[in-house]
Parts: structure tokens; C-alpha cells; sequence
């Protein structure tokens, strides 16, 4: 594995919370993230890898990467929470195998909902914690979260599945078939996820289908794929109480269907002057019907429907130029359409409409470039120029990477800078629209170091992040308005390695300093995760991590703003390769009953027990 973290023009950070790929197993691939120069960021593990926990929802599967703090806000049928490295959900870009599908429609200003994703169809994970609006464009506030889908095996026919079940009645299956040859490959599969009930009245059915093509020709590489969901669920609403405290025990039920689709041509990596096209699509169709809640600490909120459908179509296309081997330079364009159509009512005792249809284009150009001037040395930069249709934004990116000989140590810094328009919500909402909202804005300053030798990686970052301009709702004016700014600096360290020739352990600790004009929610000052394994043999291994965070604010109608405990949680894991082609696990999710809180009246999820049973053909 390459150590050249700043090679593609990205500060993100390896991630080192599994195990190196091992692909006649079947385990997590790397990835090539962050810029279009180069091919060396990156790793982080897969939905199926048996270092992980049967995850039961993808929040499951992200809550232990590095800088990640993901969680729902009312248990199962909760909306996800997903923050890097302190910052709001909504400020990091979400991409599905280079797809953006963030929904800037929603009342949560612009998040992805992972609950509605199978993590099943998840092969592997990207973090880049800090902006990158220079590279991937607006939305990329605090970072981008790239998750690519399963990929057909190739120069083999390969057909299986996957099935689980636990103790609270939920399950998941998985059936997939992909056929290979030596240029490409072609892979059908669906799945079907049933939570039960995770915590009370809480609920997500799910059910999902991914198809994908890849195939070289002469040197170019064309790769598409088309994926459609449909979830629902059930849950009381956010900020009720929850179970625990609501006094309205009516539930909120939330239906979502969604189509995300993308294809991509590319020349190779060995050409002097490479091209690349991407188109991309995302749309979706959420449904909305929420109870009142009741007052309390705060006023209540009234019942609300929604029916609202959203569409983006983006399609971008550069050309990388090897100018000298010392020096690669990158120039693009992009466009970018985004509509939606809401239609709904609040019950103030009589029913007011909520009825809204915005859309908004953007044009962009941008440029990337990488010099290594001496061995173990690399510079990049690159600027963005993004047109929307009442203003223009410029963003910048810069980093320098330095290792020194053979040492392992790898030493770097960089700068960049993110910009995010207002969401459509928050444009358009008929009670709180605010037409003349600024773009949201931040500045990420990080450095650190990296050292291998062998199996084992340390790293450590120290990180400094400016939001400007932030939306925040006026109860006084009844809008949306830009007043608010957050400092959040910190530092997080992350590593894995052996203990003795049959245990490795891998984990990461993030601690933040925040600074904010308003007490800001869900924002503990520390959290990570640890996990020690433990392989015996080739053909079975054990495993027991834990995941942690400090104590919290949260709030909800029934409390207002309290403080909310920390937690340790564990859980246990093992894997048994019965036979070739047959693997079976056993996971206990939270092993030892543990009692905690991740929004105010929802508790946590009792000892869950899984079973699991993969099989290839």
C-alpha cells in the first residue's frame, strides 16, 4: 500500500480501521479518492468484511471510521446524524460512486438519510475530513464521504448472498450475481432489510436493487451503474422525547423511493494526455407524516405532511496532462441542474399549505496540478470557479506531503477552503423562505504526520476549521438568516497494527475544541473506537471493539437543551470460514446491556445477538 497521501491533491487521511485487501477473500478493496491526479489515497473496510460487525443499517457500518461521528437522532426510524469532525451533517458531500446525492430539499438543509441505504451493497468507504469545495464543488463544506457499491469479480462467473437475523426480529438478505471476463464485468444484486424493532416504535424497511458494468476497450475504462431503493419507516419524531418522554404517542412515517445512476469514460492511467467524462443522476420522492408534539420546555410543533421529489443531473469532463514526470496538470468543466417540487400542509388547527417548486443551475471550471520536484516531495494546488445563477464562488486547495528516505515518516500540511449554497428548503420553505441567503462558507488548515513500518500505521492530525456565514433560523424575524460562525479545531490520531504474530488492533480517538455562538447539538469533545481481532487460525477469527464518546448537549421540546452522559458500548464478533465459499459470523451488539442515550427520551438498543451466513459460488 502506498503511504503518498497528498499525491491526488487530497488531506485525507488513511484510514486504517481494517485490514489490508485480500481479494481472494473477498475483502474490502482500495479506493482511489480526493483529486483526478494520481492513484493513492485512501482505504477504509467493507460491509462485509468480518472485522466489522454485522452492521444492520449503514450508521452501523460509518460509526467506526475515523472523524466520524454517525448516529441517529430517534432510534431505528430516526433521521441520521453524520457529522465529521464536529461539523453539521449537512456540511459534508455524500457520493455514491462519485454520484452526489445529497438532497438539499429536505428540512435538515441538504443531508444524505444513510438510514435508506443497504450496507449490505456498500464494498468500501472514503473520508476526507476537511473542504474541498476546490475539488468536488459546493456542498464539500467539512469534507466528503464517498462510498462505492459492490464491483463484479472479475474473469469469473461469481453468484451468492448473504443472511442474517437477530434477536429483535429484524433480518437482511442479500442475493447477487455477477459474471466477469478479463476487460470488465457485469453484476446484478438486491436485498431485502427488516430492523425490527430496535428500539420502541422505532422501525426502517428496506428494500434495494444495484446493477453495474465496467469494460476496458483499447486503454479506456467505461464503468456504469443504476441503483434504486425504497425504505420505510416508522419512529416517533425528532426532538419529541421520544419514547421515554413524548406525550403524543402518535408516529411519525417516513417513505422513501429513490434512483441514483452514473457512468463514467476515462482514458488510463499511462497516457501523457488523459480524458475523463462523468454523468450522474439522483432523484428521489420522500413522503412525510409527522404528529404534533406537544409543548414542553419549548413550544410544540405541529403535525406536518410533506410530499416533495427532487432531481439533480451533473455532468463534468477534464483532461489530465503529464506535462514531465515531475509535473501533472488537470483542467475541467462541469454543469449542474437541480429541481424540486414539494407539496404539503401544517395543522395549525386549521390546515395551511406549505407548497414550494425551486430550481437552480451551476456552471464550473477548475484545475488541479501536482509538481514533485525531489524524491519523497509533492505539491498541489487547485481552484474552482462555480457560476450559479445569481452569483459566482472561487475556492482554492493546497498541500505539501514530505518523506524523508526509507524513514516511514511521512510529514504534511494543507489549506482549503469550502462554500455551500443555501439549501432549496431554505430558499423556498413558504413560512421561513429567505430568497436573499449568502452561501454558507468555511477554511480548513490541517497537518500532521504519518509513520509506517510493517504492518503497523500511526497517524496524527492537528486541524483548525472556520464556518462563516452560517443559516440559522430567527424565531423573532419567522426566517432563515445568515448570522451564525463555529470554530472547531482539535486533533485526532488513528492506527493499526499487530500484537504478536495473531492479534492486530486498529482504532482512532478525535477530540474537538468548539467554539460557537449558539451551544451546538450532538457535538462531544471526544469519541473513536477501538477493536482488538484475533485470528487463530486462517479459517476463524474473534473480535471485540468498542465504540465511545464524551458527555453531550442535546435537546428536545419536552427539556430544552440538557446535558446528555457519555458512553462506552462493546460489542463481540466472530467469523468461521466453514468451508470454502461458506462463511458464517455471530455478532453481540452492545455485549454488556450497556444504558445510554443518542437523542433526549431514546435509549439505546438492548443486547442484540446476530447470526450471519455468506456464501459464493
Amino acid at each position: 500500500m502506498s503511504f503518498k497521501l497528498f499525491a491526488t491533491a487530497a488531506l485525507a487521511p488513511i484510514s486504517v480501521c481494517e485490514q489490508a485487501p485480500d481479494t481472494a477473500k473477498g475483502d474490502a478493496t482500495i479506493l482511489v479518492e480526493g483529486a483526478r491526479i494520481g492513484s493513492s489515497i485512501t482505504t477504509i473496510g467493507s460491509a462485509k468484511d468480518p472485522d466489522i460487525a454485522i452492521p444492520a443499517t449503514t450508521l452501523e457500518l460509518l460509526e467506526t471510521l475515523p472523524d466520524l461521528r454517525a448516529v441517529s437522532t430517534g432510534g431505528a426510524g430516526g433521521t441520521s446524524f453524520v457529522s465529521i469532525r464536529g461539523a453539521e451533517p449537512n456540511f459534508a458531500q455524500v457520493l455514491i460512486d462519485g454520484v452526489r446525492v445529497s438532497n438539499p430539499s429536505n428540512s435538515q438543509g441538504g443531508g444524505f438519510d444513510f438510514a435508506q441505504l443497504d450496507p449490505a451493497l456498500i464494498q468500501s468507504v472514503a473520508i476526507t475530513p476537511a473542504s474541498r469545495s476546490a475539488v468536488h464543488g459546493s456542498d464539500a463544506l467539512s469534507g466528503v464521504i464517498s462510498l462505492r457499491l459492490l464491483d463484479p469479480s472479475e474473469d469469473r462467473v461469481s453468484d451468492g448472498g448473504m443472511a442474517f437475523a437477530d434477536s429483535d426480529e429484524g433480518y437482511s438478505l442479500l442475493g447477487r450475481l455477477g459474471l466477469g471476463w478479463e476487460d470488465g464485468g457485469v453484476l446484478l444484486a438486491g436485498s431485502l432489510a427488516d430492523t425490527g424493532e430496535l428500539t420502541e416504535g422505532s422501525t426502517i424497511e428496506r428494500s434495494q436493487a444495484l446493477g453495474r458494468l465496467v469494460q476496458s476497450i483499447n486503454g479506456w475504462k467505461l464503468s456504469a451503474f443504476m441503483m434504486y431503493g425504497e425504505t420505510e419507516r416508522d419512529g416517533f419524531p425528532e426532538s419529541s422525547g421520544g419514547p421515554q418522554l413524548a406525550v403524543n404517542r402518535a408516529l411519525e412515517v417516513r417513505d422513501t423511493r429513490f434512483l441514483t445512476a452514473g457512468a463514467a469514460v476515462s482514458g488510463s492511467q499511462s497516457m501523457s494526455i488523459r480524458p475523463a467524462i462523468r454523468v450522474g443522476y439522483y432523484g428521489d420522492n420522500v413522503v412525510i407524516d409527522a404528529p404534533a408534539i406537544f409543548p414542553g420546555v419549548f413550544d410544540g410543533v405541529p403535525a406536518l405532511t410533506s410530499d416533495t421529489d427532487f432531481e439533480r443531473i451533473e455532468i463534468a469532463g477534464d483532461v489530465r496532462f503529464r506535462i514531465t514526470d515531475q509535473f501533472d496538470l488537470v483542467a475541467g468543466s462541469g454543469i449542474l441542474s437541480e429541481e424540486a417540487d414539494s407539496t404539503g400542509t401544517i395543522d395549525f388547527g386549521f390546515l395551511v399549505p406549505t407548497a414550494f417548486a425551486i430550481s437552480r443551475d451551476q456552471t464550473s471550471l477548475f484545475s488541479e496540478a501536482e509538481w514533485r520536484p525531489l524524491d519523497g516531495l509533492a505539491l498541489s494546488v487547485a481552484g474552482r470557479r462555480d457560476w450559479f445563477d445569481d452569483n459566482a464562488e472561487t475556492t482554492l486547495h493546497g498541500s505539501i506531503e514530505y518523506t524523508p528516505g526509507a524513514s516511514g515518516l511521512t510529514l504534511f500540511a494543507g489549506y482549503s477552503e469550502g462554500v455551500r449554497q443555501p439549501s432549496l428548503f431554505a430558499l423556498a420553505f413558504p413560512l421561513t423562505a429567505n430568497p436573499d441567503l449568502l452561501p454558507e462558507r468555511s477554511v480548513s488548515w490541517e497537518g500532521g504526520l504519518q509513520w509506517a513500518d510493517g504492518g503497523t500505521q500511526l497517524r496524527f492530525n492537528l486541524f483548525h476549521n472556520d464556518y462563516t456565514d452560517l443559516i440559522d433560523f430567527d424565531p423573532v424575524l419567522f426566517t432563515t438568516v445568515n448570522r451564525a460562525q463555529t470554530t472547531i479545531q482539535g486533533l485526532s490520531f488513528s492506527g493499526r497494527g499487530p500484537i504478536g504474530p495473531s492479534i492486530d488492533w486498529n482504532g482512532s480517538v478525535t477530540v474537538l475544541d468548539i467554539d460557537s455562538e449558539a451551544p451546538l447539538r450532538g457535538r462531544p469533545d471526544c469519541f473513536g473506537f477501538a477493536r482488538l481481532i484475533w485470528r487463530p487460525a486462517d479459517h476463524f477469527r474473534l473480535g471485540a471493539s468498542a465504540t465511545f464518546n464524551s458527555d453531550l448537549l442535546e435537546t428536545s421540546i419536552p427539556t430544552g437543551v440538557i446535558e446528555i452522559d457519555g458512553r462506552v458500548a462493546f460489542d463481540l464478533f466472530a467469523d468461521w470460514q466453514a468451508r470454502e465459499g461458506l462463511t458464517l459470523s455471530l455478532t453481540v451488539r452492545n455485549a454488556l446491556s450497556e444504558d445510554w442515550q443518542e437523542a433526549v427520551g431514546f435509549p439505546s438498543r438492548d443486547r442484540i445477538v446476530r447470526i450471519r451466513a455468506g456464501f459464493v459460488l
